[in-house]
């Protein structure tokens, strides 16, 4: 679903060049003892919601500087402003923009919702960590990715997290996109057999293993990814809409009962719900479109943020969805973006706990 950033600012390859790219051996790094909730009091009065959801919700700002977005630079600054008015009656929502692009947000949206960081992409979901309430680090190396590119985006977002006094729960050198980990919020994790081909010493079972003590999840299913699809993963594919119920997107038949199997026998007594295929099938920048791919929502513990794409099957999917779960149902217009290969969920990084409470100090 993602880029080929063609834009590095010098100083930054120079690090790369100097600095190593390795991360520390599946350490299992404990948060610290921290209060875990987010109060009213916190959130400037903005952004406080009607009932409070303790999720904190991060963008990434493209830059100025980004060859690669410079087409569509606008459209993804209009999307996240977009996003934080939508939000401000839920959950609060904190976009990471350099100094220099800062101007493109300012007096859009409140200051409280913008934090100056250097990121070097804007699909943060996948360099970030999985599990909101745990945050566990997977190592970013996509083979959609040069080394070079990867590494870049990785030491970018890395810097900035660590300077911040922020904290990972888990760290591995197991590589897997955070796009490829789908969550229920409390017990259960998705991710396809890429996982298998990038970690090629692991077992079906071993990966099950590893899985469930690296992100705290007591159930694993490990589905068949879809085919053409260059990132190869899950968050295209389905989503939970409730902690014990599944909306799967409709596909090639055979493909379909293997994934069902698969998520019933990892997950008993699962309830999956087949939604209609209206996939766009088009191509960006060698990536395959995600435009009317409804599943590619952001789930919280209260919302469900559901891109819509202007197609005609918009009204369909929202009482689809509305009827599927016990959460409050959100229309985020991405019409202007899946094209890129990725939607709401791509371009977001959920977080809870300690450094939920420390992304809102940051912005105060």
């Amino acid at each position: 679903m993602k880029n080929i950033v063609k834009f590095m600012l010098p100083l930054l390859m120079l690090f790369c060049l100097i600095t190593s790219c390795e991360k520390d051996t599946s350490i299992e790094q404990e948060m610290p003892t921290l209060s875990t909730e987010i109060t009213e009091e916190m959130i400037p009065a903005t952004s406080r919601a009607t009932t409070l959801d303790n999720t904190v919700i991060v963008l990434s700002a493209p830059s100025i500087y980004n060859d690669y977005y410079q087409s569509v630079f606008q459209d993804i600054v209009d999307y996240q402003v977009n996003f934080v008015n939508l939000a401000s009656g839920s959950n609060h929502v904190i976009i990471l923009v350099d100094a220099d692009t800062k101007s493109y947000y300012d007096g859009r949206v409140p200051a409280s919702n913008l934090l100056v960081a250097t990121i070097e992409d804007i699909w943060i979901r996948d360099f970030s960590p999985v599990i909101p309430s745990l945050q566990a680090k997977f190592n970013y190396l996509p083979d959609y990715q040069t080394r070079r590119t990867a590494n870049l985006i990785d030491n970018s977002f890395e810097r900035w997290f660590k300077q911040s006094g922020l904290s990972y729960g888990k760290t591995s050198k197991l590589i897997l996109d955070g796009g490829n980990v789908v969550d229920n919020g409390s017990d259960r994790i998705i991710v396809t057999d890429r996982f298998l081909y990038d970690n090629p010493g692991y077992t079906k079972l071993a990966a099950v293993k590893v899985l469930k003590k690296l992100t705290g999840a007591r159930q694993v299913a490990i589905i068949p990814e879809f085919p053409g699809d260059a990132t190869g993963h899950s968050d295209g594919m389905l989503m939970f809409s409730t902690a014990n119920k599944i909306l799967l997107h409709e596909m090639p038949r055979r493909l379909q009962r293997r994934t069902i199997k698969e998520l019933e026998t990892a997950f008993p007594g699962i309830e999956i719900v087949v939604v209609p295929d209206y996939y766009k099938d088009e191509e960006w920048q060698g990536f395959s479109s995600a435009c009317n791919i409804f599943v590619n929502s952001l789930v919280t513990d209260q919302y469900i943020y559901m891109p819509t794409f202007n197609a005609g099957y918009d009204a369909e999917y929202l009482q689809l969805v509305k009827a599927n779960t016990d959460k409050t149902v959100i229309p985020v217009p991405a019409e202007n973006v899946c094209f890129m290969g990725g939607s709401v969920r791509c371009l977001s990084w959920q977080v809870k706990g300690a450094n939920a409470r420390r992304l809102i100090e940051l912005t105060n």
